[in-house]
């Protein structure tokens, strides 16, 4: 009878369980993904498996990238130290950008305050122009690599790679403190609609900010890749005429050294068909060599 009870007992306790949850999750359904949010719950949904796959992507894949470069000896060098800075950059998009821009695009509200909202700005420019400037400054690395060899591969060195990663850094910083410390950003709070969280709109900071994160370093990777484009390509071309003209002298002193190794009747028959060509009879310069051999 007590068993009987028990059972009865849990049984219970399990449906009530089951009710509550079926209950939450019909009414998160029915909340998501917002009153304030342009999609519906298919299309948020499907962009939230997205954005969540491309996220989860980009942490993996930024991990993997520093783990190689600690762990692997023969990549642990100095031209590296720029490529590890760009996957801390990318990274902390991913962990401190991405979610928080995620749930907002989806419900259309920002609901996580306006100490949040400059914070999340913040790193958003920190973040994304540290990325731009790391690729601006691997490809003037690259440039010198190429121009350069000798004198910039004793130049790149440990403490000098870090100087650039730090100039790096301190530039977007420069460009992503200033809403946070002295402008602010524009957040806006409504009981009745939507509350928004957006980038500081002032003119300047706006030039300043495009020019610093985006145009002078699009300027500059553009120039740079030309000219590694042209220093390439010619160092391509003098090896081709250096190769075709070692081939030349080569075979300039190879084809005595033939000649003189042939057999003399090899010599004769040559001569022969040499004054066969000009018009000289053959038959004089067998009289001619039958004499002299006599």
């Amino acid at each position: 009878m007590e068993g009987k009870d028990a059972i009865t007992t849990e049984s219970t306790l399990l449906l009530n369980l089951t009710t509550v949850a079926t209950r939450d999750t019909d009414g998160f359904l029915r909340g998501f993904p917002g009153k304030n949010s342009p999609y519906t719950v298919t299309q948020a949904i499907l962009i939230a498996l997205v954005l969540g796959s491309i996220i989860v992507g980009t942490v993996i894949g930024n991990i993997l990238v520093c783990v190689a470069v600690f762990l692997v000896r023969k990549l642990r060098r100095p031209c590296n130290y720029l490529l590890v800075s760009l996957a801390v950059s990318d990274l902390c998009v991913a962990l401190l950008v991405m979610p928080m821009a995620l749930l907002y695009e989806i419900s259309g509200n920002w609901s996580f305050g306006a100490i949040m909202c400059d914070l999340w700005v913040s790193f958003d420019v920190l973040s994304c122009t540290a990325s731009i400037l790391n690729l601006c400054m691997i490809s003037v690395d690259r440039f010198c690599a190429i121009t350069k060899p000798l004198k910039y591969g004793v130049k790149r060195t440990p403490r000098r790679m870090i100087v650039y990663v730090s100039l790096v850094w301190l530039g977007a910083a420069c460009i992503s403190l200033p809403p946070l410390l002295i402008m602010g950003n524009e957040h806006t709070y409504s009981e009745s609609g939507p509350s928004h969280c957006v980038v500081c709109q002032n003119f300047f900071y706006q030039i300043y900010a495009t020019l610093g994160s985006f145009y002078i370093p699009l300027l500059v990777m553009i120039q740079v890749y030309y000219k590694i484009f042209c220093a390439a390509r010619r160092i391509v071309l003098e090896e081709r005429r250096a190769q075709s003209h070692l081939e030349a002298h080569c075979y300039l002193d190879i084809e005595p050294t033939v000649q003189q190794h042939q057999p003399a009747a090899v010599n004769r028959q040559l001569n022969t068909d040499v004054q066969t060509s000009h018009g000289s009879p053959p038959t004089k310069q067998h009289r001619s060599s039958s004499a002299s051999t006599t």
